[in-house]
């Protein structure tokens, strides 16, 4: 999937400091990404002798694919259809998938589809949707930002390492990350997901 329009790069955080093993340096970057993806997690309710394949199976029947099981618990939920009522045990098996975020809103007919008209396997049926900028949006901003990470980085080094009065040699060792931070939307803009982006390098120096 092809890199989206980037809004905004908020400014630059970096530290440096000497040690024995040379000049360790860390810098970060904050952007914001247009949000291409719908993140969606479902909560199904079901009969205690209902299986994982049989939900699976009546949601693919329903048009949803790509799904993934976060986990299994169980619940109870009240029959009022009875004086007093009656409470229902069920297993609750939780999902997730995601779609473009072309996809959303047929996405989202097609669980309050089966929400408001359950099939008789399902005794329940939840679900929530947020946008998000997708693992492939991300990795390609990543690929963007470190050779601008590592500069900022050696450049903060280097002016470490003149200070110090020593010279600045080759990197040593990097580690990295990215962190999602939150989600925002306006009427003059897409829904955007801001992502922080971390880099810690190690240059060595000598005499």
């Amino acid at each position: 999937m092809r890199l989206l329009s980037l809004f905004l790069f908020l400014p630059v955080v970096s530290h440096a400091q000497v040690g024995a093993d040379g000049i360790a340096t860390s810098v970060t970057r904050t952007v914001t990404l247009t949000a291409d993806e719908a993140d969606f997690s479902v909560v199904a309710g079901a009969g205690l002798d209902t299986s994982q394949d049989q939900i699976i199976q009546t949601l693919s029947d329903a048009g949803i694919s790509g799904l993934t099981l976060a986990g299994t618990s169980l619940g109870q939920s009240f029959d009022y259809s009875t004086n007093p009522p009656i409470a229902l045990t069920q297993v609750l098996y939780q999902f997730n998938f995601s779609v473009p975020a072309a996809n959303l809103k047929d996405a989202a007919k097609k669980m309050e589809a089966l929400r408001t008209n359950p099939p008789p396997l399902l005794k329940s049926l939840q679900y929530t949707a947020f946008m998000n900028a997708s693992q492939s949006t991300v990795d390609a901003m990543r690929q963007t930002l470190l050779p601008q990470i590592f500069a900022d980085a050696q450049k903060k080094a280097q002016s470490l390492a003149a200070a110090a009065g020593l010279k600045l040699g080759a990197i040593k060792g990097v580690t990295g990350s990215s962190q999602y931070v939150g989600s925002f939307s306006s009427a003059s803009a897409n829904t955007g997901t801001q992502y922080t982006f971390l880099a810690n390098v190690t240059f060595s120096v000598s005499q």
